[in-house]
């Protein structure tokens, strides 16, 4: 396990906004052979990108953790960050958001230019007792090391679709892939 930047018995004692925002890129190509009324055919080609983003925000004093949700329809695969010989080593992670899930963000600063910022995901688990309806909880977590008040990607998950059809007077075939990052900014405030 990676050493904490942050020891949690001497933060400073500060509020930190976090900001979460979730950009969804969407890469989508589309081709077809159409036949015309001369018997001629014609080819058409459409490619499309589109982008969107959503925002939260939440202040939170330093070392506290924070509730934040997501709106996906995609679960979304955590990253997991630390330093290592002095720079900053990135990997995916083992943790995985259901979709429309959110998580637990608890911000710890020291002082520095880094925030380390843990990531706890928290999903329920039924049993299969009908009767008693027990459910326990599982909780894993990521933690990242991140440069105060820029946007970071913490999360990620990739779609890919492909369809076609055809008919009598031709046929499609549409492929895309949807990308959703979640990305955080810690600031001081």
């Amino acid at each position: 396990a990676p050493d904490s930047i942050a020891n949690p018995t001497t933060l400073p004692m500060r509020n930190l906004l976090i900001e979460v925002r979730q950009v969804q890129s969407d890469d989508s190509q589309r081709t077809g052979v159409e036949l015309g009324g001369s018997g001629r055919p014609g080819l058409q080609m459409n490619q499309s990108r589109n982008s969107g983003s959503a925002t939260q925000q939440a202040l939170v004093l330093n070392g506290r953790p924070v509730r934040l949700g997501l709106q996906t329809t995609t679960p979304i695969r955590l990253l997991q960050g630390f330093v290592r010989n002095g720079s900053m080593v990135t990997t995916v992670g083992t943790v995985l958001l259901e979709a429309g899930t959110g998580f637990s963000a608890t911000p710890r600063w020291d002082g520095g230019a880094l925030v380390e910022l843990e990531l706890s995901a928290q999903q329920a688990l039924r049993s299969g007792n009908a009767l008693t309806g027990a459910t326990a909880a599982s909780a894993t977590s990521s933690v990242l090391a991140l440069p105060l008040e820029e946007w970071t990607t913490v999360g990620e998950s990739e779609q890919s679709s492909q369809s076609s059809n055809s008919g009598l007077t031709g046929g499609q075939q549409q492929s895309g892939q949807v990308r959703t990052e979640v990305q955080v900014r810690v600031s001081l405030r």
